[in-house]
């Protein structure tokens, strides 16, 4: 009988085939993971800009809510018009918004590779903590403190009596007022006799908040909060500075009636999260980064030590972050500065402006981003536009860098390739600001 088998030639053929086969398979599943993965970090960048633009709508959107375009055109009786501090020095009317263009350009793009981006800086003016004015009961003669109604239900949302805050000292965990916010020990050791405050109404009416108090006459005051004094059960104060011109035709009576709310400055900036000076120092701690204690003296700790920080980081990350401001000084509040997007490429703020404001005339829309403009007549603003661009953190060697930024964004010359970009652009109206018609 014949014995059946293979010869060679026809095994090396088989092998060949084989061979091609399973090149092929993997070749092909090499590039659908790259795609994956590729589309899963565009993914994510995607997702990130959507909820950093979810937080600039909310905070826009409530621009001047319970406070002003802009203060230096309210009725009022104070020989000075209120201002804020601007962020190159000196001051601009106290208004719904301060803007500079451009200002954090070097930051995102220090080497200039990427014409036509842009990292902008906005200043908004809202009530953040509270959705409802407070009414006034009284005010000292000298018009120096103001006690706030309790028997209303928008005073018992704000304060909510029965509920302890917790902790106010850094000593205890979690804090929720810390730095030189001067609260502490005030608010926490009166618990004894109207069980504390909540942490909205702390953080509402701590020390540097703007306070617009509004007659029933019309009139508008703006005073920062200076301190808190002489509580008693259910009954909160608060020292104003500078005083109140109580008993006369502009504030008559001790202010009964008079509504009062808190406003915070909320700033957004594109920053380097280890510059300390923008951040502070303990924001993104080196060692904070690793599972590891840097003080030990095992060989990576040791190599840890040793090596440049920049080795361990991904390609340059600026992000975008949210941060609340004194109103009196300008500086940045403790404990409040966040991060609403990494790997940031470009955050564009234009304007919608209406230049006959308040005169009486049909509406004359233009867009702007001129800063004298906003800083000086924040009351014409009637919407934002935001232009927000995220990268995917590293640069991809096959994709050509885009001189004009938009999808693509060139992170370094010593790297290869370009990063992609997710772009995304949104209007806001800022109906608090129209309303009024300064």
């Amino acid at each position: 009988m014949k014995k059946s088998g293979f010869t060679l030639i026809e095994m090396m053929v088989a092998m060949v085939i084989g061979l091609t086969a399973i090149t092929s398979v993997y070749s092909l599943g090499s590039a659908m993971s790259k795609q994956f993965y590729e589309e899963q970090r565009l993914a994510t960048a995607q997702g990130a800009s959507r909820v950093a633009i979810m937080e600039l709508r909310r905070d826009i959107s409530r621009a001047g809510l319970f406070g002003t375009p802009n203060g230096q055109l309210e009725s009022t009786c104070d020989a000075s018009p209120p201002t804020l501090p601007k962020l190159v020095g000196g001051t601009a009317p106290l208004g719904a918004f301060q803007f500079y263009a451009d200002q954090d350009n070097s930051v995102i793009d220090p080497n200039s590779l990427n014409p036509g981006v842009h990292a902008d800086r906005l200043r908004v003016l809202t009530s953040l903590y509270l959705t409802d004015q407070l009414l006034v009961s009284s005010a000292s003669i000298a018009g120096d403190v103001i006690v706030l109604q309790s028997g209303n239900q928008a005073y018992r949302r704000t304060f909510a009596w029965g509920q302890t805050a917790g902790p106010f000292t850094s000593g205890s965990s979690p804090a929720y007022l810390e730095g030189d916010l001067d609260w502490d020990s005030s608010w926490s050791g009166e618990s004894a006799s109207w069980k504390g405050i909540a942490q909205k109404g702390a953080r509402a009416f701590q020390t540097g908040s703007m306070l617009h108090i509004e007659t029933p006459e019309g009139r508008h005051f703006f005073r920062s909060v200076f301190d808190k004094t002489g509580n008693t059960e259910n009954e909160i104060r608060i020292t104003v500075t500078p005083s109140l011109p109580i008993g006369t035709a502009c504030l008559p009576g001790a202010a009964e009636g008079a509504t009062v709310a808190p406003l915070q400055w909320v700033e957004y900036a594109v920053v380097d999260p280890f510059d300390t000076n923008e951040v502070g120092s303990d924001f993104f701690a080196f060692d904070g980064m690793f599972y590891i204690d840097l003080s030990d003296t095992s060989d990576i700790a040791t190599q840890l030590r040793n090596a440049d920080e920049d080795t361990f980081r991904e390609s340059p990350n600026r992000v975008l972050v949210r941060r609340i401001l004194d109103s009196v000084t300008g500086n940045v509040r403790p404990q409040t500065t966040q991060i609403i997007a990494e790997f940031v490429t470009n955050f564009e703020v234009s304007f919608l402006i209406d230049t006959n404001s308040g005169t009486g005339l049909a509406p004359n829309l233009q867009a702007s981003r001129d800063t004298n403009t906003i800083n000086g007549s924040p009351q014409q603003v009637r919407s934002v536009i935001i232009d927000l661009g995220i990268r995917s953190p590293l640069e991809d060697p096959t994709v050509e860098p885009n001189p004009d930024g938009g999808t693509r964004f060139n992170v370094s010359n010593a790297q290869t390739g370009a990063a992609r970009v997710r772009n995304l652009r949104i209007e806001v109206p800022v109906m608090n600001v129209a309303r009024r018609d300064l």
